[in-house]
């Protein structure tokens, strides 16, 4: 189907997704894809910077004891969610390597309509598992947590499909109105009541707003037209795996210094992880706006999309790992107060941690675009990072120690299997496919681990 027309054929109105349409910005007019990409990446760093400013808020309305609480609640979620957000990078990677037209997703957005609401039907049977574990009280955090998960799988395909199409600039924007509806209402909450509700109110009233809005897009932005592509399980599969790793590995940490820990060492620890998934998220905004670019690349067998994008999320990685690293006792002045003191030497250790995080995510994602099964060696990461903090988990600075040399060592690990994935590449005469250039198809060639 080429660009701006309608298929001449019409087989229902059920969502489908037009490929590369003619505004890379996603029809925002006078963005091209650069500019539309920047507006992404400045999207999701709005996310994360606003994630900052609720953590920040939360520890001096709530104390350190609660806000411990708070912060492995969120560190769960967040690792509970991973599964079901991996769906957004198969998505994205099938829109943006699609040779036909269009692509409905009609059955996945129904689909996680049915899972987000058994999701919350099922939260309420997590209420004994979780309340010993991370010393809650009350069923309603669990049942916020389930309504958070819910909202995060519906918005996986209508993101992933966006982004796929190069609507970029939609994203972004939907983004930052779901995190900014996240931190007034997490904020009006925690100040009326305090307590762990409040937070988890704003969480999940934030994904619920950008849930919607993406959902609305994708239904302005679809066009009705034949069959040309379907989402394929294995990739659903190979993201579910490799994100569920690569987050496992960000957010045990915390959870384990929850339990591990004592109540007031456990949220210092909490303010430190906040305050160092900075670095993470300034590099993952990179990683994901890069993503569709590197998926094209890796079926036209381009290897210089992953270059280019290797250069500048480690770029970003490491500034904003430095930055935070040497502004630590600063950061937590500032922002957590003077009673989170003791929580600096953490924060040195963790921006580091998580700055690694997120070029490793990129490498998650090159090794998606591959269809390679080395995106299943951030478990290994993640298991060995739960046997040390077992082992020594005396202070948070040891915890801290733990979580930098697990990340270190696997981005070691994976950015020689990326490297390896592209030296084997056969080179592309410019004007040829990847079909033609030879008799292995570069899916085919992917399914192997290097």
């Amino acid at each position: 189907m080429t660009v701006g027309r309608r298929t001449p054929r019409s087989h229902g109105v059920s969502a489908v997704v037009r490929h590369e349409p003619p505004d890379g910005g996603g029809d925002v007019p006078g963005l091209d894809a650069g500019r539309g990409r920047h507006v992404l990446t400045a999207g999701l760093l709005s996310v994360s910077v606003l994630s900052f400013v609720a953590n920040a808020v939360f520890s001096r309305l709530l104390g350190r004891s609660v806000y411990g609480a708070v912060g492995s609640v969120l560190a769960l979620a967040a690792l509970l969610a991973v599964p079901l957000s991996a769906v957004q990078s198969a998505v994205t990677r099938q829109v943006a390597v699609a040779r036909a037209g269009v692509f409905r997703l009609g059955w996945p957005v129904a689909a996680t309509g049915v899972g987000a609401a058994a999701l919350v039907t099922a939260a309420f049977l997590l209420v004994p598992l979780l309340d010993p574990l991370l010393h809650l009280s009350g069923d309603w955090v669990v049942v916020l947590l389930g309504a958070y998960l819910g909202a995060i799988l519906l918005e996986g395909v209508p993101r992933g499909a966006l982004v796929g199409e190069r609507r970029y600039a939609w994203v972004g924007l939907a983004a930052a109105g779901g995190a900014s509806a996240r931190l007034a209402i997490g904020w009006t909450w925690a100040a009326l009541r305090p307590g762990t509700v409040g937070p988890l109110v704003g969480a999940a009233a934030g994904e619920a707003v950008t849930a919607i809005v993406l959902l609305v897009l994708l239904a302005v932005g679809a066009r009705p037209g034949p069959r040309d592509g379907s989402l394929r399980i294995r990739d659903v599969g190979l993201s579910v795996v490799g994100f569920t790793g690569l987050l496992s590995l960000m957010s045990i940490d915390t959870v384990a210094a929850r339990h591990w820990l004592s109540p007031q060492a456990s949220g210092y620890y909490a303010a430190a992880s906040a305050g160092g998934s900075i670095a993470f998220f300034v590099s993952a905004a990179a990683a994901t706006s890069i993503f569709p670019d590197v998926a094209k690349g890796v079926s036209s067998r381009d290897a210089r999309a992953f270059r280019v994008g290797l250069v500048e999320v480690t770029g970003l990685a490491l500034a904003s790992a430095v930055a935070l690293a040497a502004g630590a006792p600063l950061v937590v002045l500032v922002v957590f107060g003077h009673h989170y003191v003791a929580a600096t030497a953490a924060l040195r250790i963790l921006a580091v941690s998580y700055g690694l995080l997120g070029i490793l995510s990129y490498l998650v994602s090159h090794h998606l675009a591959h269809r390679s099964r080395a995106v299943l060696l951030p478990w290994s990461g993640a298991a060995v990072l739960v046997v040390a903090v077992v082992v020594a988990h005396g202070t948070t600075t040891a915890v801290a120690l733990d979580a930098l040399v697990a990340s270190g060592t696997l981005v070691v690990v994976m950015g020689a299997a990326s490297a390896y994935l592209e030296l084997r590449a056969p080179a592309v005469a410019p004007g040829r496919s990847a079909r033609r250039a030879g008799p292995t198809d570069v899916s085919r060639r992917g399914e192997r681990s290097p």
